[in-house]
């Protein structure tokens, strides 16, 4: 009927489930681009028969964190677990000192901080700049 993991499913439309907050939580994580996604496992069997599935993700501060751990992780091989038994453990300062930080793809951390990004109008700099330098 829905997924609430990932906001999907045709019970959303006409109000026939809902979503905990912490599912709520996750949506508007995933919108951000701060989870990795581990995979998905069998919570419940019945008679052999999986009957819920579930999603295991690791959440971030932000992208940056993110992307560090994606990249990071293979460079020093670590993983992040099973969908079963997740790893969101970070770095010791030991082992972020063993990243090579030129391989990390930081493209979509750009991007985002382009997307994000509130420049002034150039106008209203003109303005406070013509107002600065008349006389009094």
């Amino acid at each position: 009927i829905a997924n609430c993991c990932s906001d999907k499913g045709w019970g959303k439309d006409i109000s026939l489930t809902s979503c905990t907050d912490e599912e709520k939580a996750l949506i508007k994580a995933k919108e951000k681009k701060i989870v990795h996604t581990i995979g998905r496992y069998c919570a419940e069997k019945v008679l052999g028969v999986c009957i819920r599935h579930k999603e295991a993700n690791c959440q971030y501060p932000n992208i940056l964190s993110r992307l560090i751990s994606e990249q990071g992780k293979p460079q020093l091989h670590k993983t992040f677990g099973s969908p079963e038994d997740p790893d969101c453990s970070g770095f010791t300062p030991e082992e972020m000192s063993h990243i090579d930080f030129s391989k990390i793809d930081l493209s979509s951390y750009y991007d985002d901080l382009k997307a994000n990004i509130k420049l002034p109008d150039p106008n209203d700099l003109k303005d406070k700049i013509a107002k600065k330098t008349q006389p009094q």
